[in-house]
């Protein structure tokens, strides 16, 4: 309860800020979280798979007891016919009017344990819908990680790609006014201008990156597109100190014990072991005992001694009658139907063995996948910045002798592409270092937080 009320003021919070006109807040990677988790209509639409569990499991359940039906009839007869309340054989032309009313019950006192394992079973499934209601929450909370990096990827592509067009205009102006007092020639102008044409271009695929990756987030909290807000940037430096030292059974063991799918595949191995109770079951006698409780009119029942039609009232207290009955069925031959049932059962039992056996191999290689691609990410980061480094001094160099007349203006351009691409490619490197951490979080169950 105090989880779900912390999730309501984290959601209340957001959509008052970003809903007001005008509003713009900063919403962290956390808060996202949240507000997926509470307004997904993907959890939803688990949570009534689960809630439908709830009622089977209520429905075996009450299967123990014994049932309880009341019935009454009114048959109308004209001419022949022979009455069963007043046992005689009615002849003439006019009505017969009988009318009956019975209260009845039944109970299975013994069915081979069927109910019993029936109960237990639809227990341990209300278990794997609750873990199916985990699993879709923590596939969604990768999928909000993945994309509210991607939206920080491609913010910060779309920032550094506004400064390169900025650095470009200005080159440009200076290239303009050199070219006016004949320290540049038309060509040198004309690729400072493709510069700046690459550069908008740059900017207009960055941003359009961004408002999708955005809107992809959005759609994930279930707000409306055109709710604005800010992220929050992680911070590198603790995130590198973090996963320094990542070991693959440590992460493996976390994971183990935190991944639903895991812990799903163990229950349906239990589900299949009480499938195969309840198929063995039918190899049992059945007993069952039944009782009712009934009465009759007729009105054409009359008495003997008076020959007057006896009163409906003295009908109902004179006719009724009580049952009640055993009844035993012992199962012989059946066609091998329960034999085949059993056999099904035990295929099913070695199919969600096999199932677990395979989620804790797909686990075990998805965790050594993730821990290669964060020591990958890390190097890859390290080098993309040596690599961003070195070609910014390289342009800053070329860019002085070009001001000087001692470079062209294609090694110009070719220094400053470099320079632009580099530093996206770090950009990029950086937030994918960012990302294969929390892949590790992900698995290991900690708070996916900056």
């Amino acid at each position: 309860m105090t989880k779900k009320i912390s999730y309501y003021i984290v959601l209340f919070f957001i959509l008052f800020i970003i809903g007001a006109p005008g509003g713009y807040a900063q919403v962290t990677l956390q808060e996202a979280i949240e507000t997926t988790l509470e307004r997904n209509l993907q959890i939803k639409q688990a949570e009534f798979g689960y809630q439908i569990s709830e009622q089977d499991l209520y429905q075996s359940k009450s299967e123990l007891y014994p049932n309880l039906s009341v019935g009454a009839d009114n048959a109308y007869n004209y001419g022949l016919t022979f009455d069963q309340t007043s046992g005689q054989l009615i002849r003439g032309n006019f009505w017969t009017t009988n009318a009956g009313a019975q209260l009845s019950s039944s109970i299975a006192i013994f069915q081979g344990f069927q109910k019993i394992n029936q109960i237990k079973a639809n227990k341990i499934q209300l278990t794997i819908d609750a873990t199916e209601v985990e699993k879709v929450k923590n596939d969604l909370v990768l999928s909000v990680v993945t994309n509210y990096l991607e939206a920080i990827t491609n913010g910060e592509l779309y920032e550094a790609a506004q400064q390169q067009v900025r650095l470009s205009r200005e080159q440009l102006r200076q290239d303009s006014i050199q070219f006016q007092v004949g320290n540049k020639t038309l060509a040198d102008l004309a690729q400072a201008e493709n510069q700046v044409a690459t550069d908008e271009l740059n900017i207009m695929s960055s941003e359009n990156a961004y408002e999708l990756s955005l809107l992809n987030l959005k759609q994930l909290m279930e707000l409306s597109p055109d709710t604005t807000f800010g992220l929050e940037k992680p911070s590198i430096a603790d995130i590198m100190a973090e996963y320094a030292v990542t070991s693959f059974d440590d992460v493996f063991r976390k994971a183990l014990l935190s991944q639903p799918a895991i812990e799903q595949a163990s229950y349906y191995k239990e589900l299949a072991l009480k499938n195969i109770d309840i198929a063995k079951g039918a190899y049992y006698p059945t007993l069952n005992l039944s009782a009712g409780y009934g009465t009759n009119y007729s009105s054409r029942a009359y008495d003997m001694i008076t020959q007057e039609q006896i009163r409906f009232f003295d009908q109902v207290n004179e006719n009724k009658s009580f049952r009640g009955g055993l009844s035993l069925q012992i199962p012989i031959f059946n066609n091998n139907r329960t034999k085949v049932a059993v056999n099904k059962a035990k295929i099913g039992y070695l199919q969600a063995e096999n199932e677990e056996a395979l989620a804790r191999r797909n686990l075990e290689k998805t965790i050594a996948q993730a821990i290669l691609d964060l020591r990958s990410a890390n190097r890859q980061y390290f080098a993309s910045q040596v690599a961003f480094n070195t070609s910014k001094v390289a342009f800053e160099t070329i860019k002085e002798r070009y001001d000087v007349g001692m470079a062209n203006s294609m090694e110009m351009f070719t220094a400053q592409t470099n320079m632009n691409s580099a530093e996206f490619e770090m950009i990029r490197r950086k937030y994918e270092m960012v990302f294969r951490g929390k892949v590790i979080d992900y698995y290991i169950g900690n708070p996916i937080t900056f």
